[in-house]
């Protein structure tokens, strides 16, 4: 089983990567917590019919909750994926103050909990949001490092007792890849992590590609190379406005009013920062793979 750290939202994976289940951990009582954070981001990937699923899930529960550590499987609603695997792992609200993050010994639980679940069930592929958000979590890139640690563990302990596992990958999200290559640093070999696409190669030589610069030329007397003139540097997002925005933005809407600030998510494009607004009406959007584009707005 390849353990394997993904600079992305596990909402947002590539279909390139695409997993039979996506395990989240949620409350006992099944209810999503409101605000910016991972319930928000769940329930806009996952579609409208989220609250209500948990609802009619609750409804079959003694008490109306599930308790620390079991486990529902959801319908995928929207997501990539075969199916949602819900861990309750938090309180739930009481009079609005939201219960502490888990503990490193409940998310380790969980994720063990969670693999032989999915096991059961031959699940080949799985990815793990990173598990154990809220009041007083743990830090990211511990979280990361736990989640990773107890998928090992997971494995060994099935390979020395003799129990195959046919989980061929297990995939641990997190949008920012400054939070995935500390991890990493912490891990050691322990995971691989996937790296961005990295530029085609000449089919002659099977070397990268260069682009010639102009300038660089040798001069008819000294031989020597003129220096090029310095490029200007395209804007980009950085990825903390990408892993903000993807978590509290809103969906593109055409028939919205932009303003140059505003983020969002498009369906295509992904996150998204209006840069201007066009005489025509028109909203010109820095996207975060550093295209920029020509949308429309306030168009019903």
């Amino acid at each position: 089983m390849d353990v394997q750290l993904i600079a992305s939202s596990v909402f947002d994976l590539p279909s390139s990567q695409r997993v039979d289940a996506i395990v989240y951990d949620g409350t006992t009582d099944l209810r999503t917590w409101p605000g910016p954070g991972p319930d928000r981001e769940l329930a806009e990937h996952y579609g409208g019919e989220l609250q209500s699923q948990l609802d009619r899930e609750r409804a079959r529960l003694d008490d109306g909750e599930l308790p620390i550590g079991e486990m529902l499987r959801l319908h995928r609603g929207k997501l990539h994926c075969d199916f949602l695997l819900w861990i309750a792992s938090r309180p739930p609200e009481d009079a609005g103050i939201r219960a502490p993050a888990p503990k490193a010994e409940v998310i380790t639980k969980a994720v063990k909990d969670a693999l032989a679940f999915v096991a059961e069930r031959h699940v080949k592929r799985v990815a793990f949001a990173t598990l154990g958000d809220g009041p007083d979590a743990v830090e990211d890139v511990q979280r990361l490092v736990l989640i990773a640690r107890a998928a090992n563990a997971f494995y060994d302990e099935r390979f020395a007792s003799g129990q195959p596992t046919p989980i061929e990958e297990c995939l641990i999200c997190h949008p920012y890849s400054s939070r995935i290559g500390a991890a990493r640093r912490s891990l050691g070999r322990a995971v691989k992590v996937v790296q961005e696409p990295k530029p085609a190669a000449s089919a002659s030589t099977g070397t990268t590609r260069r682009r010639r610069v102009a300038g660089a030329s040798k001069s008819a007397t000294g031989g020597s190379k003129r220096k090029a003139p310095a490029r200007k540097v395209a804007p980009k997002l950085s990825e903390d406005e990408v892993g903000r925005a993807r978590a509290t933005a809103e969906s593109y809407d055409r028939a919205r009013t932009y303003a140059v600030g505003d983020y969002f998510r498009h369906s295509k494009f992904g996150v998204g920062r209006v840069e201007e607004i066009t005489p025509e009406g028109f909203i010109m959007v820095l996207f975060e793979g550093g295209d920029t584009r020509r949308l429309l707005h306030a168009r019903p």
